[in-house]
């Protein structure tokens, strides 16, 4: 039939369209499958590199704050076992630049401000820090190993900190009894040696410097006799010796200056000169203002002392200016009255550095304490021998005797990879007695008990003499560190521990 083939024909062109319209469809879907899984794949891609992102961004803020805790717990630890403080800053600096953190600080005493600072986002993070401090060379020496393996990255930092936090839970190294015992074998010691003593003022010295190191362990327990501590132990002093000079056995300026021989502000005016020195205008300013109150504080406690004491007896002090002891020592009398020979330093002055030594903690069984010793009995032979050249001249005396601690403690130190302060540091603070012994708070006491008006000039008289005492100290020290480090580096800068 004729319409078959027409039928047919258009039979099959239909089939071939639907063909042809599948094969598209199928094409388009496995386009937009392929599409889909290539949009997948760069989907988790691109979250499997922002959750690395995210990571490494935790991680490094993680670090930072870490490296951050570090350094104030650096800070804290420096402050609060006595570190020089002049060089705290460039400590501070220089490990914050080791440890890649952009940091500024600014040091004031028993406080210190640190910045730490986002150069990317133009913002800051201030801490305040406070603490007291008190002299450690045994935790001063630890704290000092930490810092050096940190900054030459031998240790890490969390070990570092944790180290710290340790070191700073520490139980001090020498218990209250054993710390009565050394303060009265420092005065007993210091007596003849400095004040012109006789063995009896320095038996009389000993149990009055134990008594003064237990009210001092004792004092913190209770915050408002802390403030008066100085005034109250130094009348107390006073008025003991007073007592035991009245004999005529003891010697009044002997006994009541080596007893109070430990409480002297010389570890304060010495830090205040040194920041001056190094530039540090607002903590030294601030050092040697209160050193000279504080040496007012302990004159007038040693006036009311003698004051009370000739009040009760009815009678004046015997030989409140005697500071060579003449009158209470007998030429002719027997031996333990009588003006000791320079001959008894021998004895004297290496067992004052002993005990002057272990009172600041420093450990007894380390190999760095004959050393100490050494150099503190090389600082006081100099002292003395150029102050016989040059009488009256405490300065000078101190300058050269600084000099000669701190050349050879520098020496060890960078020869021989040894701590520089802690060896200098006994030999240092010797010599501030030897300015006082030629009278010094001794004057201001007896002009107050005579009833002068110019008492107080005296007074003051007596702090430019410790102030005196520290300009020579600091330049000794300066001229020496010069002359063993010429060349300056960021290294030394950075690690010198040194005055």
């Amino acid at each position: 039939m004729p319409g078959c083939g027409v039928d047919e024909e258009g039979r099959k062109d239909y089939l071939g369209e639907k063909w042809d319209g599948r094969e598209k469809r199928k094409q388009e879907k496995k386009h937009l499958d392929k599409e889909r899984k290539k949009r997948e794949r760069k989907e988790k891609k691109e979250r499997r590199k922002r959750k690395k992102a995210e990571a490494w961004i935790t991680r490094h803020v993680a670090a930072i704050l870490q490296r951050q805790e570090f350094i104030l717990k650096l800070a804290r630890a420096m402050m609060m076992f006595g570190g020089p403080s002049h060089r705290l800053v460039a400590q501070i600096h220089s490990t914050g630049r080791v440890l890649d953190i952009e940091l500024s600080c600014m040091y004031l005493p028993d406080m210190m401000l640190i910045s730490f600072e986002d150069s990317a986002t133009g913002t800051s993070n201030v801490k305040l820090i406070r603490q007291g401090s008190a002299l450690d060379l045994e935790k001063l020496g630890d704290a000092h190993a930490l810092y050096w393996n940190v900054i030459h990255d031998t240790m890490s930092v969390s070990q570092a900190s944790a180290a710290l936090d340790a070191l700073m839970r520490k139980k001090p190294l020498y218990n209250f009894t054993q710390l009565i015992l050394i303060g009265g074998m420092c005065s007993a010691s210091i007596c003849s040696v400095s004040f012109s003593g006789s063995f009896i003022d320095s038996l009389a010295s000993a149990p009055l410097g134990g008594l003064l190191v237990a009210v001092q362990l004792l004092s913190p327990r209770n915050e408002l006799y802390g403030n008066v501590f100085e005034i109250t132990i130094a009348t107390l002093m006073s008025f003991v010796s007073a007592a035991l000079a009245s004999t005529e056995h003891f010697c009044y300026s002997a006994v009541a200056s080596s007893s109070v021989v430990l409480i002297l502000p010389g570890f304060i005016v010495l830090c205040g000169s040194l920041e001056l020195c190094s530039r540090s205008l607002v903590p030294g300013a601030v050092r040697l203002c209160f050193a000279l109150m504080y040496s007012l504080f302990l004159g007038f406690g040693l006036a009311i002392g003698a004051e009370v004491y000739s009040k009760l007896v009815g009678k004046a002090i015997v030989g409140p200016t005697d500071y060579a002891c003449v009158v209470s020592h007998d030429p002719a009398g027997p031996w333990w009255q009588r003006t000791p020979s320079l001959w008894w330093a021998f004895l004297t002055v290496p067992t004052f550095s002993l005990f002057l030594s272990m009172r600041l903690m420093a450990p007894w069984w380390k190999q760095e304490l004959p050393i100490l010793i050494a150099i503190s009995c090389v600082g006081w032979v100099t002292n003395h021998f150029v102050g016989l050249k040059f009488p009256n001249q405490s300065d000078i005396s101190a300058a050269v005797g600084a000099f000669a601690v701190g050349f050879v403690s520098n020496l060890y130190g960078r020869f021989f990879h040894g701590n520089a302060f802690v060896v200098m540091i006994t030999g240092i603070l010797f010599q501030v007695p030897s300015g006082l012994g030629n009278g010094g708070l001794l004057n201001f006491v007896s002009d107050q008990t005579s009833g002068s008006s110019s008492s107080y000039l005296s007074g003051f008289r007596t702090g430019l003499q410790l102030i005196s005492v520290a300009l020579g100290l600091t330049v000794g020290l300066g001229i020496s560190l010069v002359m063993v480090h010429p060349v300056q580096s960021r290294r030394r800068a950075g690690g010198l521990f040194s005055l």
